[in-house]
């Protein structure tokens, strides 16, 4: 039987093998070098590292059997262990050629890159990566043979004990365990030989969340230190800078987004660009009731003069224009124009004042006065809306 077993040990070496053989000679027909001493390396370490797996192998495959007998002289059946030990084996063993294999093809399908060693840099990384799955077996077959040590070494009543304290100690809550705390009936091991007027203290560890979150802090504060102070890190003043041109970009993207925003609280009096803009709307749409050249007809008053019923300044313009004056049939032009087309048609119209139209019309509303550079600014002269003149 362990001959049997010994020669599925010998075969799972082999298949193991191979992928490591097939994948040597890619990486070598990829690099174009017959030698590459980088490689050579790294398949010796994993050809190593597959011999110490299967010497683990065996010596693991020993030790089960060691104790199925020792469980047959306990009239125990021992036969699943030693099952589970090999099935454990097999599963590596597959788990390896598969990864090998697909490690294989992504290097086959990798464009070429950056070296390392004269390597390209997957065909590396891949052999690393290989490396470390063969050190992560051995861990796993060192624990499962110290397992199988101990429990061949137990003597049934030791066995019993150790069964039982591993039970207890899974009862322990989680949250005493999480704060290393003692358990009330082991107090009396930790107390202290202070007496505080009868008020016993207990010397109790610190909490290993707390302790090694404290550590975490020190390693923190010293990689800060290091990378604000000494390394590429960004200084009070460059990060202040920076919240300063972030800002100013953030400004400018408003004010060109909001540009078309235009109130009767915000307008200005435009350009000549946009007063001709104006001039455009106004004749297409206005003239029928002020003239084309704005001094008045009939139906709409004289916006030459400086007479106006509703307030002449250029909010007051644009306001009228906006929302109009439906009793004086006035129509509301919001829903027509854009607020950046009403601020044209305002400005046009403030642009006629002193303008000499064809046939003007006699004046209407309360006269009103521009404010001049020379009046004070918090003396500005408003008007209020007159009743028209009939």
């Amino acid at each position: 039987m362990r001959k049997y077993f010994n020669k599925q040990l010998l075969l799972s070496m082999a298949v193991l093998s191979m992928p490591a053989t097939v994948f040597a000679a890619e990486a070598t027909a990829n690099t174009g070098n017959s030698f590459n001493p980088l490689l050579m390396g790294l398949l010796g370490l994993i050809i190593v590292l597959l011999f110490v797996i299967g010497m683990m192998g065996s010596t693991l495959v020993q030790l089960g059997f060691a104790y199925r007998d020792k469980l047959r002289k306990e009239r125990s059946s021992g036969s699943g262990i030693v099952k589970s030990v090999l099935l454990l084996l097999a599963l590596g063993a597959m788990s390896f050629t598969a990864s090998a294999q697909e490690a294989a093809e992504a290097v086959a399908a990798a464009p070429e890159v950056t070296s390392i060693g004269g390597l390209p840099k997957v065909e590396f990384y891949v052999l690393i990566g290989a490396i470390i799955l063969e050190l992560l077996t051995i861990a796993v077959l060192i624990i499962l043979t110290r397992v199988l040590i101990r429990a061949i070494m137990l003597k049934p009543g030791e066995e019993a004990a150790k069964a039982a304290a591993v039970a207890k100690a899974k009862r322990v809550p989680f949250w005493d365990r999480f704060n290393a705390a003692v358990a009330i009936e082991k107090e009396e091991d930790i107390m202290l030989d202070h007496d505080y007027d009868g008020i016993k203290e207990l010397d109790n560890s610190l909490p290993p969340w707390w302790k090694y979150g404290f550590y975490l802090t020190i390693v923190i504060g010293v990689v800060y230190v290091w990378y604000y102070h000494y390394g590429s890190g960004p200084s009070q003043e460059d990060e202040f800078l920076a919240e300063v041109k972030r800002g100013e970009e953030e400004v400018a993207a408003y004010l060109a987004k909001s540009a078309s925003n235009v109130d009767e609280n915000t307008v200005v009096m435009l350009d000549a660009a946009g007063i001709e803009a104006g001039k455009g709307i106004f004749t297409s749409n206005c003239a029928a009731c002020h003239a084309a050249d704005g001094g008045g007809n009939a139906v709409g008053p004289n916006l030459t003069d400086q007479y106006w019923l509703h307030g002449g300044s250029l909010p007051d313009v644009f306001k009228s224009i906006k929302y109009g004056w439906p009793a004086k049939g006035m129509k509301s032009w919001k829903d027509d124009f854009s607020p950046m087309q009403l601020a044209q048609l305002a400005s046009f119209v403030k642009s006629l004042q002193g303008s000499k139209p064809a046939a003007p019309k006699e004046a209407q509303g309360e006269l009103y006065i521009e404010a001049t550079e020379s009046t004070d600014s918090t003396t500005k002269e408003e008007t209020t809306p007159a009743v028209a003149a009939e």
